[in-house]
């Protein structure tokens, strides 16, 4: 049962990365970039805004 949920899941990441191949093919970067950004916003942002409150909370030069 194990190896048939492997397989499976190894089909379907084969599967998205030929969608992501076939998407590129049929746009360019640029639109690729702006189309991806925009769906997977929701995954990276919140990391990218907890770096940036760090980095300007607790690292801040006082002069």
């Amino acid at each position: 049962m194990q190896s048939y949920l492997f397989f499976l899941a190894i089909a379907i990441i084969f599967i998205f990365f030929l969608y992501l191949i076939f998407d590129f093919a049929s746009t360019n970067a640029n639109a690729f970039g702006n189309k991806w950004t925009k769906k997977t916003l929701w995954i990276w942002l919140p990391f990218y805004a907890l770096w940036r409150l760090i980095r300007e909370v607790f690292f801040l030069d006082k002069k």
